[in-house]
């Protein structure tokens, strides 16, 4: 998964063994495959549309191949992220670059993944898609995107007529046009509202005039985060307009004029208080007016201190004098604090006057607000709405209400993008029924050798809700339609059940069953999708890799189907055994012969090299090489070692008598082991290519 684009996680990457270390060591993985046609020409002109180089030929065999490099390297960044660093033949190229080329040469068939995947309609049609032209999806795809973006274009215009804020009055006959009366309302409210606009405008214009020192670099930190609250106020003053902000949000009151005059007010207000305060702050501190200041309580002390004593020398004096020095530098300290108060420019009550004392009126910014008010109570609309419904009344005035001329065009243009997507919809449900059909046909050919006879796969497809005339247009796929795979046994001629453990009372021989993903067990399951996997190539495979045969993916790719040049199976045969687990050996096997498809639209085929993860002596002896996965046991740490080698000949022998009877009987288990390995050979040998 890795190496063909999958996902990673940091984990990965090991982290420094001490802490000298200055960085973190990089994890490489890499691999080199050998390509044959039909993959080699498929892959060829996808490197060719990316920019990578052409394949390093090589003779093999006296075949032409030609060998294709893959490497990603991980790395974590100094914050952490996880980084990808990924090549094609040594050239480098995006992730998405890498998984787009490398991961429909691989498919991984995870048993439980899959049969979880037979639970969702999505993935049902993932399956039922790999064999559809990818020329249908693409096309439905692009036009399910154009069908969206009219819809959302005519909901647009639609919101924008929705939102338009007039009067009540006016509301009530605009449908009807207006009268000369009416014209000559419409045109006072219009001259009245551009006024009140121009006054706004004036005073805003003033306002920040005289707070463009307050609003300069030497009242606020670099970055905006220390601003107090008035500036905030006057920043976004600064960027409002009497319409407001352009691409602001609808539902946000902090957008409008209204409110941050009202905010910038309230600021004012808040600012006088802290002015009164750093006033009664001066007077407690340094007044000689105020019984109870700091420095009136200094110069009582230091008559105090004048009565103790009138010697002048001794210990006495000496310790009064050092007093008075102390208390000297004690008026000295209140003096300063008193002028970081009020005493220079740059004192707290100074920068205080300056937010405040502007020659702004507060007195004409209440009237503004008080007017302000007034229009809105006589509109009978919301304050914050005013600016709106004065354009809007421009618009009626101008007869050039916008959104209005848009509207029909913008309905014909959805209507034709449904057709076109309606049309696609039938075009695709009509190819996934074909592949529905066929699908069907050919799974219930396979069941019986898998242990299965008389029972039946149906492939029924459905519409959504809606269906072709008001198609589904959601991410979750694309087109109308719903497929049900339904697992039914059919009852026998003579009133036995083929299928055990499925009694039946129908005397008739009706089938009985139903969806596969709700009446089939773990073992049904497994030999379905590997019937499914081995009539469609791919289908099974597509539910479980990071990489989808989705519309989006095939994208721009060549419409020709290319199977996987490997297949990896990780315990398909779970939960079977028998006849049916030979049975599945012996298609795995035949997915791995080369093959020519009956589609014209296909080329030929090789065989996929199929790997498959086991625990079924009779599934390991069909197979040409045979590898064995043991994790160690490591004392000096916790983590478990992996270890792999190929056994072949007597070890191959040995091997799958204990993967058939573990230690019980090993002389007789290994006799049925060459047995084993003797008619898998024979079988693989008459297989037809």
């Amino acid at each position: 998964d890795l190496v063909t684009g999958g996902k990673a996680v940091p984990s990965l990457v090991p982290t420094p063994a001490g802490e000298s270390s200055e960085q973190d060591i990089p994890s490489t993985v890499e691999m080199t495959v050998n390509l044959y046609e039909p993959q080699l020409s498929l892959v060829s002109t996808n490197l060719q549309r990316f920019g990578v180089d052409p394949f390093i030929p090589i003779l093999h065999n006296g075949s032409n191949m030609r060998l294709l490099h893959l490497k990603r390297t991980l790395s974590l960044s100094d914050s952490g992220k996880l980084k990808s660093v990924c090549r094609i033949n040594d050239k480098h190229v995006s992730l998405k670059t890498l998984r787009q080329i490398a991961s429909p040469l691989f498919t991984r068939v995870d048993v439980g993944v899959a049969s979880s995947a037979l639970g969702r309609p999505a993935s049902r049609l993932t399956m039922l898609d790999t064999g559809v032209s990818d020329g249908l999806k693409q096309n439905c795809s692009q036009m399910k995107d154009i069908y969206k973006e009219a819809r959302k274009r005519t909901e647009r215009i639609k919101h924008d007529l929705a939102s338009r804020i007039l009067p009540s009055s006016l509301e009530r006959n605009s449908n009807a046009g207006f009268d000369e009366e009416q014209r000559e309302l419409l045109e006072h409210w219009v001259d009245e509202l551009d006024s009140f606009e121009t006054r706004i405008t004036i005073f805003q214009e003033a306002l920040l005039a005289q707070y463009n020192e307050l609003l300069s670099d030497e009242f606020n930190s670099k970055d905006g985060s220390g601003s107090i609250g008035i500036v905030k106020t006057l920043q976004k003053l600064q960027k409002i307009t009497w319409g407001g902000i352009q691409h602001s949000d609808p539902n946000s009151d902090d957008d409008f004029l209204f409110t941050n005059l009202l905010d910038f007010r309230e600021e004012i207000r808040a600012v006088e208080m802290q002015l009164v305060s750093a006033q009664s702050a001066y007077e407690s501190l340094a007044s000689l007016s105020a019984p109870n200041s700091a420095l009136v309580a200094l110069e009582n002390t230091r008559k105090i201190l004048y009565s103790i004593s009138s010697d002048d020398s001794g210990p006495l004096f000496e310790t009064i004098e050092k007093t008075h020095e102390l208390l000297n530098d004690a008026e000295a300290s209140l003096n300063d604090c008193a002028r970081s108060i009020d005493g220079n420019s740059v004192s707290l009550m100074s920068t205080l006057e300056k937010m405040v004392f502007t020659g702004v009126s507060i007195e004409e910014l209440d009237s503004i607000i008080a007017d302000w008010n007034a229009l809105a109570r006589k509109h009978g609309i919301s304050a914050y709405s005013l600016p709106n419904c004065h354009m809007s009344l421009l618009q009626e005035l101008d007869g050039n209400v916008e959104a209005l001329k848009l509207l029909p065009e913008a309905e014909e243009g959805e209507r034709f993008a449904l057709e076109d997507y309606s049309y696609a919809c039938k075009e695709l449900s009509d190819a996934r029924k074909d592949v529905a059909s066929k699908l069907s046909q050919s799974v219930t050919n396979i069941l019986p050798s898998l242990g299965l006879e008389g029972s039946t796969l149906q492939v029924q497809m459905r519409l959504r809700s809606g269906g072709f005339e008001e198609p589904y247009y959601g991410s979750e796929n694309i087109g109308v339609d719903i497929a049900d795979f339904l697992l039914l046994h059919q009852k026998s001629v003579n009133g036995d059940n083929d299928k055990v453990g499925m009694p039946s009372e129908d005397a008739f021989g009706a089938p009985h069953g139903g969806n596969i993903e709700q009446v089939g067990s773990s073992g049904e399951k497994s030999r379905v999708l590997l019937a499914i996997e081995t009539a469609l190539p791919g289908s099974i495979g597509s539910t479980c890799n990071s990489f989808s045969n989705s519309a989006e993916n095939t994208s721009g790719q060549v419409d020709l189907k290319m199977p996987p040049i490997s297949i990896i199976y990780d315990e398909i045969d779970a939960h079977v055994g028998g006849r049916a687990a030979v049975t599945m050996a012996k298609l795995l096997s035949d997915q791995s012969q080369s093959r020519r498809s009956s589609d014209d639209a296909r080329i030929s085929e090789s065989g996929s090299q199929i790997i498959a993860i086991t625990h079924s002596a009779s599934l390991a002896a069909m197979a040409k090489r045979h590898i064995v996965v043991e994790r160690g046991v490591n004392s000096r740490s916790s983590s478990l070692p992996i270890r792999t080698y190929v056994v072949d000949g007597t070890s191959r022998r040995k091997e799958i008598a204990r993967m058939a009877s573990g230690d019980l009987a090993s002389g007789e288990a290994e006799t049925f082991a060459d047995a084993l390995i003797r008619d898998a050979l024979l079988i693989r040998e008459t297989s037809p290519t």
